[in-house]
């Protein structure tokens, strides 16, 4: 057999038998990480790499209904795909199959699968007939995958694990550590963000303004309230930036957060009445939320997707670490602008041992300095 003969031989050998293929930059490319908000908004650096590296490549995004603000207004993403009201493996067999005929329409040549655990994607795209499937894989395999990527050594956080994809396929080096979490509210949230702040709470930029969420630890993968910082502690803190910073705090969060974040109004010395705290839990979509956090002074929020997306503005942000060791899902900027509180522990958890306020307070202080305002 000629040289050629044998070459064309191992073309036909399944994946695994032959010889491994060569990774091509993306050209038509979906990055699949459907679920939840917290862990998209993680994966949103991969994106940004992967937009700079290649600018001219498209790029989708199959996303669920809980998850799907973070990624709507993002101006690189082309086109969301509808995975289902939560994580796949919730979905109902319909959503499978319209998710499965999406992607096969779309005729694909790339999908990313940022997640190491994710193999029910893995052998989604490859029924959809996506040439290359570049995801991550702890032991560097996985049957579904053209390209399993394993994350350096000892690498736990869950953005810089993603980020390997960009890598595998070409980013270079200084566009990956440039690479953060993204988030773009829409210009009709920023508006109305606006004239709330002017027109109700008379904030015209003269005082710190401070966005805090004591919810959170709740999603369609399950819930944890173990996350929330105690109601007590957000109240003592609010408190503290009023009296001592002479801030506004803005109390944030779902429909069925308002009670909490009245619970929290209701423990704190200033009052509404003052119109140095005001409770807007359950009044704002998450875009309104972020265009809030590009103005405001600080944020303060649980290990929740908020606090994500807050971060992602640019606020300057105070994320408040329970159960959850900011080590594997914290927000993910390399502009320091964030800071992570977090006290290990053995055995159950117990916020009796967790972050105190005195911690907070001084975290605060440190963050409402890098404003340029005040």
């Amino acid at each position: 057999m000629t040289d050629g003969g044998t070459h064309r031989g191992r073309l036909r050998l399944p994946f695994g038998l032959g010889a491994r293929p060569l990774l091509v930059p993306p050209r038509k490319a979906i990055i699949l990480q459907p679920c939840c908000l917290g862990r998209v908004m993680l994966t949103t650096p991969l994106l940004a790499a992967l937009g700079e590296a290649f600018p001219d490549a498209r790029f989708d995004w199959a996303v669920s209904d809980w998850a799907r603000q973070a990624v709507s207004s993002n101006p690189r993403v082309t086109r969301l795909i509808h995975t289902g009201a939560g994580d796949v493996a919730g979905a109902t067999r319909d959503e499978v199959r319209a998710l499965l005929d999406d992607i096969r329409a779309e005729a694909y040549d790339t999908c990313f699968i940022p997640s190491a655990s994710a193999e029910a994607l893995a052998r989604l795209a490859r029924e959809a007939g996506v040439p290359q499937r570049v995801g991550l894989s702890r032991d560097g395999r996985r049957r579904d995958l053209t390209h399993a990527v394993a994350p350096s050594p000892g690498e736990r956080g869950q953005a810089r694990s993603a980020l390997a994809l960009a890598a595998a396929v070409g980013a270079p080096a200084g566009v990956i550590a440039a690479a953060e979490m993204e988030f773009h509210p829409p210009d009709r949230d920023r508006t109305a963000a606006a004239r709330w702040l002017v027109e109700e709470l008379d904030w015209l930029g003269d005082r710190p303004l401070v966005i805090m969420h004591p919810g959170g630890g709740q999603n369609p993968s399950g819930t944890n309230l173990d996350k929330r910082w105690p109601a007590e502690r957000f109240a003592r803190l609010g408190n503290h930036l009023i009296r001592v910073h002479g801030a506004r705090v803005a109390l944030v969060g779902m429909a069925d957060e308002r009670s909490l974040a009245a619970q929290v109004a209701g423990m704190m010395s200033f009052t509404v009445a003052e119109r140095a705290t005001v409770n807007r839990a359950g009044q704002i979509g998450l875009g309104e939320l972020a265009a809030l956090c590009e103005l405001a002074t600080l944020y303060v929020g649980n290990d929740i997707g908020s606090t994500y997306v807050a971060a992602a503005t640019g606020c300057p942000t105070l994320a408040i670490h329970g159960p959850t060791d900011p080590a594997v899902a914290a927000p993910y900027m390399v502009n320091g602008r964030v800071v992570t509180l977090w006290r290990p522990y053995e055995g159950a958890f117990s916020w009796a041992t967790g972050v105190s306020v005195e911690e907070a307070a001084t975290a605060a202080a440190t963050l409402l300095q890098t404003s340029a305002v005040f």
